[in-house]
């Protein structure tokens, strides 16, 4: 599953695989904040997860992301 999550925050944001490591700021990635909110609409969507406000509000690091939607998944 984190794999899975890793290619589509990749694709999204037009990143080359290997530089989505869990350790990178996400900030890094995209400077506009609009687009990490269009991330995670595309995650939540893709992957079944409900993601409220207060669950993102720790997430810094693509791992921090990747964790967040696994352990958000609900069950259809």
């Amino acid at each position: 599953m984190r794999d899975q999550i890793r290619e589509k925050i990749a694709g999204f944001m037009n990143q080359p695989l290997e530089k989505i490591t869990d350790e990178r700021i996400l900030t890094e990635l995209v400077a506009e904040s609009f687009l990490l909110v269009e991330l995670v609409i595309e995650l939540q969507e893709e992957f079944h997860a409900r993601l409220m406000q207060e669950d993102l509000r720790s997430v810094k690091t693509v791992g921090d992301l990747i964790s967040t939607v696994e352990k958000k998944q609900v069950s259809d």
